[in-house]
């Protein structure tokens, strides 16, 4: 052993008798005891890195911040943040999660929210103003607000928003729509999610930042006008686009839910009873409107024209509305002699299916009773023009038109 060596083993030695003790005095220190003003009482204090004191995200009661910080990306994601903060009854509407997003009711519907202490202060959510004109959506997690356009039609609210995003345009996404309905007293807004794609650079602009849909490539009015497309309407998870144009389409995105700050688990839980009801009373509307016409199709048959015409109405006043309702009862009224109500029955079914032969077949044998002969005619022609082969029709023709020129018509 040099001369070194006793010198550097006597340093060793002074060093681990010293390390141990620096650890134990850094573990008896408490950076922490001020304690906060409204801060919970807990077992312990936070293992809260320096670094980290400004990014509430990544705070880490059980000293496991890597797995927290594995949390916050997944929130970030999300646009959520845990940090919690109530905002009352100041009108705060926000999109929260359901359960089906492939339901077309509330009934059996569970949301993402609780007490209203759940609130939380990183939600994103939108604002409507008094007159329910326009809105704001928040995203306090990125520090901003976007605009949103508010059609308030009384039960049924349409929120609408251009889109605006940082970075590369990834996306065709063009704007977003919620049609939604007013549930729980106001309190919950429940419907349908749309996005609206483009595909071409003419509907956005470059900016320095990111990019942003131009509004005069589409106008309010028109994102409004899809949403009112039956095909539209009609969507579902499964067939869920429609094309609205060469370089764009409507995507239903599935169902959404806006719950204002003051709303709980009652209010929700008392709509849902009161659509149940409703539901089993619709229910029990249709049960009966399909007996009241099973009633009047047997009292055809046993050609009990009264009685059946009795049973075709009640359906009726059930809410039964259909072509083949209308059909029976038109030809109870041709076959009482109130020839007037059968042309009525008998012309609303034309107007939806005017290729419908044995229709206008009757309405020609009424006109005929009445000596209309034109009218008549009329109908014969158009018979023949869908079905040039119905015999029937051809002879009936010849003679009304022989009749019409012995007359002198």
């Amino acid at each position: 052993m040099t001369w070194k060596d006793p010198i550097l083993a006597a340093l060793v030695v002074f060093l681990s008798a010293q390390l141990p003790l620096q650890l134990r005095a850094d573990e008896d220190e408490d950076p922490f005891d001020e304690e906060e003003e409204g801060e919970d009482e807990g077992d312990g204090d936070p293992d809260i890195k320096r670094q980290d004191e400004d990014d509430v995200d990544s705070w880490s009661f059980e000293g496991e911040v890597e797995k927290k910080q594995e949390e916050k990306k997944e929130v970030k994601k999300k646009e959520l943040a845990p940090e919690p903060r109530r905002y009352g009854n100041s009108g705060n509407w926000y999109e929260v999660p359901v359960e089906c997003p492939s339901c077309d009711s509330l009934l059996g519907q569970t949301f993402g929210i609780e007490d209203p202490l759940v609130m939380r202060e990183f939600f994103d959510f939108i604002q409507i103003s008094s007159d329910r004109t326009d809105g704001k959506f928040y995203l306090p997690s990125e520090g901003e607000s976007r605009p949103l356009g508010i059609k308030d039609r009384g039960s049924r609210v349409t929120i609408w928003g251009y889109v605006t995003e940082k970075g590369t345009r990834l996306t065709d996404t063009y704007a977003t729509l919620w049609q939604v309905h007013r549930k729980a007293e106001n309190g919950l807004l429940y419907g349908r999610k749309y996005e609206v794609q483009v595909w071409t650079s003419d509907a956005y602009t470059e900016t320095k930042d990111g990019y942003e849909a131009k509004q005069s490539f589409l106008s309010s009015s028109k994102l409004l006008s899809y949403v009112d497309l039956a095909p539209v309407k009609a969507l579902t998870v499964e067939d869920n686009r429609f094309q609205v144009g060469e370089s764009a389409r409507v995507n239903f995105v599935g169902y959404a839910a806006f719950v204002r700050s003051d709303i709980d688990k009652e209010a929700v839980a008392k709509a849902q009873e009161a659509l149940r009801a409703q539901a089993e009373a619709d229910a029990k509307r249709l049960r009966d409107q399909q007996e009241w016409f099973k009633k009047g199709e047997r009292y055809l048959d046993d050609r009990e024209w009264d009685d059946a015409r009795t049973a075709f109405l009640k359906a009726r006043d059930l809410g039964l509305e259909t072509l083949d309702l209308r059909f029976y009862l038109g030809f109870t009224y041709q076959k009482g002699g109130d020839f007037a109500s059968a042309i009525k029955e008998y012309r609303a079914i034309l107007e939806s299916d005017p290729r419908d032969t044995d229709v206008r077949y009757n309405l020609a044998r009424i006109y005929e009773k009445q000596k209309s002969w034109d009218e008549a005619i009329k109908e014969y022609q158009a018979i023949l023009k869908f079905n040039p082969d119905d015999q029937g029709a051809r002879d009936r023709l010849e003679l009304l038109r022989a009749a019409r020129e012995m007359v002198g018509g």
